[in-house]
């Protein structure tokens, strides 16, 4: 389990930026959730360059951050860096089923004030978590979560 402040900079903020690797390397605001053990989820376009990316590499690393533009030594900010796997709609096999459908509900629950649902053929994208930086100020601290 992550530390509780990376937990609540995940859980109370909306967007992340995310990097893929294709040519260059591909930067993209997202909405997310967390899923309060080791991965992240987003949902995105099949068609969408950060997913082409990711099916050609699984590594990628995703930004969150809290700024203060007052005060740039107030910043707070989470990197997280591991593998992303794809479920495509309509070839999820049962045991992927909990994870579209925790996936759907968490979305749901973070965002409904502000995004209505349609399932569109969208795909969900799964950030399973292996090394997370954390930085508040100028501190910071870095660690594996996963080996595997």
């Amino acid at each position: 389990m992550l530390p509780q402040e990376v937990r609540e900079l995940l859980n109370t903020n909306y967007f992340g930026y995310l990097c893929t690797r294709g040519e260059y390397p591909h930067i993209t605001p997202i909405f997310f959730t967390y899923d309060q053990r080791s991965s992240i989820h987003f949902m995105s376009e099949f068609k969408s360059k950060k997913v082409r990316n990711i099916l050609r590499d699984s590594r990628v690393a995703l930004v969150v951050d809290v700024r203060d533009e007052s005060d740039p030594f107030n910043n707070e900010g989470v990197l997280i860096s591991g593998f992303a796997k794809i479920y495509l709609p309509g070839e999820s096999v049962m045991e992927d089923y909990d994870i579209v459908y925790t996936t759907y509900e968490l979305f749901k629950s973070k965002y409904s004030k502000f995004v209505e649902f349609e399932e569109k053929g969208d795909v969900v994208v799964e950030i399973r978590i292996k090394r997370v930086s954390y930085w508040k100020g100028t501190r910071f601290k870095s660690f594996r979560v996963s080996e595997d």
